[in-house]
């Protein structure tokens, strides 16, 4: 690195040296002088510091470890198995409509002995014990396409709960990728504060030292130097939350110190498709999409289900009764199938059984006809609008490239004026408000940098979601 800024230095016929506000700044330059960095510790860090655990070891994650971890382990996915098993057992309750079911009835009682003076009797303790059980069957033999209609209903339920757990991954997956990316930008940012923190701070610190130099250029020095803390704890806290809100995505315990592998932001090294491929990739495989077509798969059987709803059910049962009460008398009807008491029955039989309301069921076939043809207006007018927002992103993806080149521009020339100030102010010939200017146009410029690349990044993560892709990741090792 010391030779490519010497090289850039000959190249530019400044000077052979490169200023060491230079070398502090980028991490692209080296660490400074020393090679080491200087600890600021800021407010949002402390607090950081007291919410963190204590365990020893740290859990630094790459952004496909990230991805890999969110899909396991992100609370909000785990919610689709409870909502998947809640659709499956939909379904099992639509498949057992068409089985068997058996009821059962047991009854016991006092009943008077003698049923010719059965009030006196009764009041009296004149009693015997009744049982009664009964047993019957019944099936449905046919619904006239009711049941089969309620079934595929149910599986379309499944489906849409898979898809809304494909959805669901599609936006943790952008979500983690800013997130990353975000915490990147942060400490970049940092990094390139401290370098000015520290550089200005060593001038003032020299000045001081060496004496003779005018009260009002040391305090506008100190001035930016202020400053300067205020945006590194600006840029602290954002890091700090970043990383909370990373923590809670990835479902990482709180007893577990947690951090990123990545230590620079670069751009995402992915080439760029003509805009008809995302188009026509957007369209084919947005969950969004696919929710509207099972929608109105599900609206076109109930409308069809409310039609079938006019037709009766058929069905067949059987049932045996057993009634017993011992030492009655006065009864005078002794067949089982008449006798009150003591019996013994049987039966089986068809059923026909349905409802005619003609009125009713017109107005349900006709709101359920309507809700077809709504849920196809706004399948159509979906399909507009994922378009559109693929455009949009297309062109954000497009800005955030060309905004990437116009920055390391204006970095090279930045810190042209950088070095050329700073030479300047070492030899008098410039006051510390050309050095503060310089130092802010550097500091500026390199950071709209790394903006336009986090804004490059982050388009490019929203691109992939706005087309429905879930980030392909490397099998694991076994």
């Amino acid at each position: 690195m010391k030779k490519l800024i010497i090289s850039l230095l000959i190249f530019s016929c400044v000077a052979t040296l490169c200023p060491p506000l230079l070398v502090a700044f980028d991490r692209d330059f080296g660490e400074g002088d020393d090679g080491k960095e200087e600890k600021i510790v800021t407010a949002p860090q402390r607090v950081a510091d007291e919410w963190s655990p204590k365990s020893p070891s740290v859990l630094r994650l790459g952004l496909e470890d990230c991805l890999k971890r969110a899909f396991t382990y992100n609370g909000q996915l785990r919610v689709f198995d409870y909502q998947e098993e809640v659709a499956q057992e939909k379904l099992n309750e639509a498949r057992r409509i068409g089985k068997p079911v058996i009821e059962y009835e047991y009854n016991i009682a006092p009943v008077p002995r003698n049923v010719d003076n059965a009030v006196e009797d009764f009041f009296t303790g004149d009693v015997t014990i009744f049982n009664r059980f009964k047993l019957g069957v019944g099936a449905p033999l046919s619904t006239f396409g009711k049941l089969s209609l309620a079934q595929s209903m149910a599986r379309e339920g499944i489906a849409a709960e898979s898809i809304n757990r494909e959805k669901k991954r599609v936006e943790i997956a952008s979500t983690v990728r800013q997130l990353y990316y975000g915490i990147l930008l942060a400490d970049e940012i940092r990094h390139l504060l401290k370098g000015a923190h520290k550089e200005v701070e060593k001038e003032i610190r020299k000045r001081e030292e060496k004496g003779g130099t005018d009260p009002l250029q040391l305090l506008k020095l100190k001035i930016f130097l202020s400053e300067v803390d205020s945006r590194i704890e600006e840029s602290d806290q954002k890091s700090v939350l970043a990383k909370e809100a990373l923590r809670m995505q990835l479902g990482i315990d709180r007893s577990i110190r947690f951090d990123i592998k990545g230590d620079k932001l670069r751009p995402v090294s992915k080439r760029l498709e003509d805009f008809q491929i995302y188009s026509t990739e957007a369209v084919e495989n947005r969950p969004d999409l696919k929710l509207l077509d099972i929608g109105h798969s599900v609206k076109k059987k109930q409308y069809y289900l409310e039609k079938k709803n006019r037709y009766p059910d058929l069905g067949v049962g059987a049932f045996f009764e057993l009634g017993h009460a011992p030492y009655m008398t006065g009864v005078t009807v002794t067949d089982d199938f008449l006798s009150p008491f003591n019996f013994k029955r049987a039966g089986i039989g068809f059923r026909l059984k349905g409802t005619f309301d003609f009125a009713g069921s017109t107005s349900k076939i006709k709101q359920a006809r309507s809700e077809v043809y709504k849920i196809e207006i706004q399948r159509e007018l979906a399909e507009e609008g994922i378009i559109l927002e693929v455009k949009k992103v297309y062109l954000d993806v497009k800005k955030a490239k060309s905004d990437i080149e116009r920055t390391e521009q204006a970095q090279k020339l930045s810190r042209q004026l950088l070095f050329l100030t700073q030479s300047n102010f070492d030899i008098g010939l410039a006051d510390p408000k050309d050095l503060v200017d310089a130092i802010s146009s550097f500091l500026k410029t390199r950071g709209e940098y790394f903006k336009a690349v986090f804004d490059y990044n982050v388009a490019m993560a929203t691109l992939d979601e706005k087309l429905g892709r879930i980030p392909e990741l490397a099998p694991e090792k076994e």
